[in-house]
């Protein structure tokens, strides 16, 4: 930014008028402060050095867009390697469906906090939940009947609080204490969370264990007991399944377009034990396996020895990640079960089994499943009714004399 005195021509004679000279997306732009008659070059020079010294986003009047800055941040989501092209959609979709339809003002400058507090965000508590639907190997989010819940609702607040803190990175002006928002401890006290379905544990044991497809069947056990999730599951490869230490390691995992990425997974590597029976159906996939997905002459960074490697990757398992979620509904169907929600119950009922069992420590159970107990108490655990039987006898000796 360069602030100038400069001698302009007016209506009633020449004048001194202070400029400021500035950069947009590589084009040179002024913007006229003030103008001072000649015999004011005090009065202009010292307006000159004032604005020199402030914050150039003070200085000067931006007339920015939001549609403007809107897109250009949906660029740069875009052009990011490390994040996944669902990933990239579910930010920009927040966006689009959630805040801006409700942003109230033209003008990056002209929109505050309090128009963020009292407009946008009721604007958002009021918005339509999405789905992500998938057809002809293109997946996009439709709107849905219901309102989105406070999960939703927090993550597109997150998401436009991005979107300040990429403009404060452009200089654009914005209220950027719109990025300090928290919301209140008692904000959500009204909403009650969304229990997702769930099979009852008969149901999701019929459908591992009447498997006929073996490949399945090794799959849904491995899931059921490991409440690993879908991503680890499929980057499982023959090296990570150990049969002296008696479990898997989930060091790999794949991504939504059924990328391969070697020692990644969501949140921590691990090795996890599953049962005799399970390794059993291990071994007789693999030794029956005639063409498993192969990745050869990988490059990438072993970050047990901190230094780059090639090798080849053979996967257990040769089915494609939207391929699980509609095969597990398939095998339910064919037992007459109704199961919409994907490979997703396996993990739920396993942590919930798990908790109830109560046979690991927290730290046991962190390592194994790859969260937090209040992650898990929030998100995961459930009721599965399993002393049904125990629970009606003892209540019918209450009253009984």
């Amino acid at each position: 930014m360069k602030v100038q005195v400069v001698t302009v021509d007016r209506a009633g004679g020449k004048k001194l008028c202070v400029q400021v000279v500035y950069q947009v997306n590589g084009k040179t732009k002024k913007q006229n402060k003030e103008t001072f008659g000649l015999n004011e070059k005090r009065k202009a020079e010292a307006l000159r050095s004032k604005l020199e010294n402030s914050d150039k986003i003070d200085v000067i009047d931006q007339k920015i867009d939001f549609n403007f800055a809107f897109d250009e941040y949906f660029k740069v989501i875009n052009s990011d390697p490390d994040t996944t092209s669902k990933y990239k959609d579910m930010q920009i979709a927040y966006i689009n469906n959630h805040v801006r339809p409700h942003i109230n003002k033209q003008y990056l400058a002209d929109y505050l906090l309090s128009d963020f507090r009292e407009v946008t965000l009721l604007g958002i508590k009021n918005s339509k939940a999405l789905q992500w639907v998938k057809k002809g190997g293109f997946g996009s989010y439709k709107k849905k009947t219901e309102t989105i819940g406070r999960v939703t609702i927090r993550a597109a607040v997150l998401e436009f609080k991005k979107f300040v803190n990429f403009c404060a990175s452009r200089q654009w002006k914005i209220d950027y204490t719109i990025a300090n928002f928290k919301f209140g401890p008692k904000y959500f006290k009204d909403y009650n969370t969304q229990i997702k379905w769930m099979p009852t544990t008969p149901e999701l044991l019929a459908v591992v264990n009447k498997e006929p497809d073996i490949q399945l069947k090794t799959l849904y056990k491995c899931a059921a007991e490991t409440g690993a999730r879908l991503s680890e599951l499929l980057g499982i490869c023959y090296e990570n399944v150990d049969f002296n230490a008696g479990g898997v390691f989930l060091d790999h995992s794949i991504n939504e377009e059924n990328n391969f990425r070697p020692y990644q997974v969501k949140t921590q590597r691990r090795f996890v034990e599953v049962s005799d029976q399970c390794l059993e159906l291990f071994s007789i996939w693999m030794k029956a396996q005639m063409f498993p997905i192969t990745h050869r002459n990988v490059t990438f960074n072993n970050p047990d020895i901190n230094k780059m490697e090639r090798r080849t990757f053979k996967r257990v398992f040769n089915v494609p990640i939207h391929g699980a979620r509609k095969r597990v509904k398939v095998s339910a169907k064919r037992l007459g079960i109704h199961w919409p929600n994907g490979m997703s119950p396996f993990r739920k009922w396993s942590i919930s089994r798990m908790e109830e069992l109560k046979i690991l420590t927290d730290k046991q159970m962190d390592n194994r499943f790859g969260n937090s107990k209040d992650i898990r108490q929030a998100n995961y655990i459930r009721d599965l009714n399993l002393n049904e039987k125990q629970r009606k006898a003892a209540i019918n000796q209450i009253t009984k004399g």
